[in-house]
């Protein structure tokens, strides 16, 4: 199953692949944000409280990046192979 989706990928339109990629790495930056949010906060405590909030909103958002791009990619895919 993998091998098709990877297969599937590399087939895809370069506007579709882009919008893919863009996302992947947006993805990877906020985790990567996310991760040193964390790290900066140190121990929770009442003064920590906002930073463990935004650490956790940039955990969630990746998810809704990913699926909206998702959404997005195939949307764009069918419309450029249906023109052409």
């Amino acid at each position: 199953m993998l091998k098709k989706l990877i297969k599937r990928m590399a087939e895809m339109c370069d506007e579709a692949y882009f919008v893919i990629r863009s996302s992947v790495i947006l993805t990877v930056v906020l985790l990567f944000c996310c991760l040193l949010l964390m790290l900066a906060a140190g121990r929770f405590s009442p003064d920590t409280y906002r930073l463990y909030r935004l650490a956790e909103e940039l955990f969630r958002i990746p998810q809704a990046v990913l699926f909206v791009a998702a959404i997005g990619s195939v949307i764009l895919e069918e419309h450029i192979t249906k023109d052409s």
